[in-house]
């Protein structure tokens, strides 16, 4: 038994097909065959019920699947440890963040840590919040990083503070009333919009996957937030330039707001008071062993993003 075996098992219990599997480890569909038949023969077990479409994992195959993950875990965490033993500056460093996130945060932290481990591969995973979430449990990457807080975890994660994100209310020219507001703007405070004023217009919302629309569904539990005609868009950069148009309104952190100019950019409004916020942390599993690049990582996060932070 060796590490690239349990990949290719594993790999093919995910993919649910030896064609699939063999095209995403880039090997053969004969020698993938060869060695699911050599480890099957040498336990004397069935891994794979070829029987059914797709293929699917006998009990056996489902305990050999889930003794591997530990397995390949333990081994990355000692090929980690045994690197920092070494001097720490290589290796390979797998996070996870979603598109618009990593676009506005790697390109401020990504050439420091590369001067200071030009050795290491930083490897980016791009994917929506569940999927990140999801790749994290399975081992796919050792950080990820997201505005979401512990007790929305699973119980076997770990975050890091990075920042605080403020939350706002954008709207085109002439959407939002003087009517509409508790409390008019002044030199250090945004106007505070009365959120049972706006329920006629459209309100333009992202994906169920993301977290920013988690955070809209719990904001219409607890507050008069119920618009009357919802416009779904992919992404929150999206949500941002429909609502500039005068297209409807949407709730976005500032991250979104930041790339397009900032908040003095856009006709912005606090909808509670005070100002929301949210956390953006760093996660990883309680069982990773994080080696120097990815501590390094997350120090250079929090020191670059901290000093923008809002304090709630």
């Amino acid at each position: 038994m060796d590490f690239k075996e349990l990949n290719y098992i594993i790999t093919t219990a995910e993919c649910k097909s030896v064609t699939s599997a063999a095209k995403k480890l880039y090997i053969s569909q004969p020698t993938l065959s060869y060695v699911i038949n050599k480890t099957e023969r040498e336990l004397g077990v069935r891994l794979f019920d070829r029987s059914s479409n797709p293929i699917a994992l006998t009990y056996a195959g489902e305990k050999y699947v889930e003794k591997a993950k530990v397995i390949l875990r333990e081994g990355e965490n000692l090929r980690r440890e045994m690197s920092d033993i070494a001097g720490g500056d290589s290796g390979r460093l797998n996070i996870g963040m979603p598109t618009e996130r990593a676009g506005y945060m790697l390109p401020k932290v990504l050439g420091r840590f590369r001067e200071s481990f030009p050795k290491a591969d930083v490897h980016l995973v791009e994917a929506r919040s569940s999927e990140i979430i999801r790749d994290l449990e399975e081992d796919k990457i050792e950080l990820a990083v997201l505005p979401v807080c512990n007790k929305d975890l699973p119980g076997n994660m770990v975050t890091e503070l990075i920042c605080y994100e403020g939350l706002y209310l954008i709207a085109g020219d002439g959407m939002i009333k003087d009517g509409m507001l508790i409390k008019k703007g002044d030199a250090t405070h945004l106007p505070l919009v009365d959120l049972s004023c706006v329920n006629d217009l459209p309100f333009i919302q992202t994906s169920s996957e993301q977290y920013i629309r988690k955070y809209i569904e719990q904001l219409k539990k607890t507050t008069a937030l119920d618009p009357k005609e919802v416009i779904e868009v992919s992404s929150g950069f999206a949500a941002v330039q429909l609502a500039r148009e005068g297209l409807g309104i949407t709730i976005v952190s500032d991250r979104a707001i930041i790339p397009h100019g900032g908040l003095s950019e856009f006709n912005c409004y606090r909808f509670r008071e005070p100002e929301d916020l949210w956390e953006v942390n760093v996660i990883y599993k309680k069982s990773t062993y994080l080696g120097r690049p990815a501590s390094y990582f997350i120090g250079l996060l929090k020191e670059v993003f901290s000093s923008t932070s809002r304090n709630p």
